[in-house]
């Protein structure tokens, strides 16, 4: 029961963080870019993050509801692996797959040269190269955020 309780509100936190991460990334990308000029900003982009963070937290949920204590070093290892997850899939499939899905996505989209309109290979080549420079950033966020997850969890009695 403890599990399944740790994996469904794993799911629900990372929905809203993802929800969050993804609002807050636009407003310091269009403040930097000159200007607010919409809202919710682009959407696919809301799309790119969703499936990663909802599966790294249901998956935590999962692991801490087994656990009794996680000593500072797991957290560690725990939010570098999550980090580097998160901005790897967001930044090269998470990506691609939010393209995709804005630009109403169908099989006439792809043809035998690939994914029409978008530069797959650079999207794979660099988003990858970013989620390894950005690991020095992305950790220390991730073990903030899943440190409160942990918390969050204790305070519902899923982790002792």
């Amino acid at each position: 029961m403890k599990m399944t309780k740790g994996i469904m509100i794993g799911i629900i936190f990372g929905f809203g963080l993802s929800f969050c991460i993804s609002f807050i990334y636009m407003l310091i990308a269009q403040g930097l870019a000159g200007g607010i000029t919409s809202l919710f900003g682009e959407s696919w982009l809301y799309y790119a993050t969703i499936f990663p963070f909802i599966l790294t937290f249901a998956i935590l949920g999962y692991y801490f509801a087994k656990r009794e204590n996680v000593s500072n070093k797991m957290f560690w290892l725990l939010s570098l692996t999550s980090a580097l997850f998160i901005t790897l899939y967001t930044g090269t499939i998470g990506a691609l797959f939010g393209e995709y899905v804005i630009r109403g996505g169908s099989l006439r989209t792809f043809t035998a040269g690939g994914y029409t309109g978008v530069n797959v290979e650079g999207v794979l080549v660099w988003g990858t190269i970013y989620a390894f420079i950005l690991i020095p950033l992305t950790t220390p966020l991730a073990r903030l955020l899943i440190q409160a997850f942990f918390e969050l969890l204790k305070k519902y009695n899923v982790s002792d």
